[in-house]
């Protein structure tokens, strides 16, 4: 009777030690799961994006450039060349950059530019980093080519473009405006490109791109151009850096977790010396 008494009391404590380690894992996995489902919905999307003509950077101006969006401290949502506004707020909007031209500008740019045509010819997307090798990129690169048609004598034109995502077909979210620049006749010298590096915010999906191009002075969109245009700016695989990281082993500890995970530590702890003592009694 002894005998069946401690394989009963043997069984038990290994039972109980087990049924600990699976609530301690299932409220870690809860916890964890729960604490990023949380950052994720609330988390402000931060991002740093450089503009140029594609024939101005050099390869090695194109690192730096990369290295520098990677280490900047203050994102373009913060420095206001950027928002997580949608597109049709950006233009319902009535204090934007867009509408604060002048009406001796505007007729200005009405003599210069009479029957001028804009377009934007191409685009394209390249995928430049992916640290953790996911297959999901923390920064890419946006090439695009815009074209003026005038039936005057002049050929060169004033431009700039607001850049928008929409993740896995939801909304168009404001993301970059770039510097004015000049555009000549449907010459392929004055391609822009817009190299960008996700810092936050961004959950690991796939984006589409589209691009606005508006005359300086005016405030309608004189060419627009996106997924539904060229597949090179659809679906692309991108993440912010905080997903984006290298695999090193950290442990990582928060408050929550660490109070629950200390609690069951000990009651093993108690329940290993139990059985320890137990054993050394029998």
């Amino acid at each position: 009777m002894l005998i069946t008494n401690n394989i009963t009391k043997k069984t038990n404590v290994k039972s109980l030690a087990t049924g600990l380690l699976f609530i301690t894992a299932n409220i870690l996995f809860t916890h964890d799961a729960i604490a990023s489902d949380v950052s994720d919905e609330i988390a402000i999307p931060f991002s740093v994006s450089q503009g140029a003509f594609t024939s101005d950077i050099s390869d090695e101006q194109r690192k730096n450039v990369i290295e520098i969006n990677k280490h900047a401290h203050i994102a373009d949502q913060v420095a206001n060349i950027a928002t997580s506004k949608t597109r049709e707020e950006i233009l319902n909007s009535t204090t934007s950059r867009l509408n604060k031209s002048n009406k001796g500008q505007k007729s200005q740019k009405n003599n210069q530019y009479y029957d001028a045509d804009f377009s934007i010819y191409g685009a394209t997307s390249f995928l430049i980093d992916d640290l953790d090798g996911d297959g999901f990129y923390q920064t890419f690169s946006i090439v695009f080519d815009a074209d003026m048609y005038s039936y005057t004598y002049n050929q060169i034109g004033e431009v700039y473009a607001l850049l928008y995502l929409s993740k896995n077909g939801g909304p168009w979210k404001y993301y970059f405006t770039t510097d004015d620049f000049l555009i000549e006749g449907e010459s392929d010298l004055d391609e822009y490109e817009v190299i960008t590096t996700f810092l936050s915010g961004y959950q690991t999906d796939y984006y589409d791109v589209l691009i606005d191009l508006y005359q300086v002075g005016y405030s309608d969109i004189v060419a627009t151009y996106s997924s539904d245009d060229n597949n090179t700016l659809y679906a692309l695989p991108l993440e912010s850096a905080n997903y984006d990281e290298s695999y090193i082993e950290v442990v990582e500890v928060y408050g929550g977790s660490f109070s629950v995970l200390t609690l069951i530590l000990i009651l093993m702890f108690s329940l290993l010396r139990y059985r320890s003592n137990t054993s050394f009694i029998n």
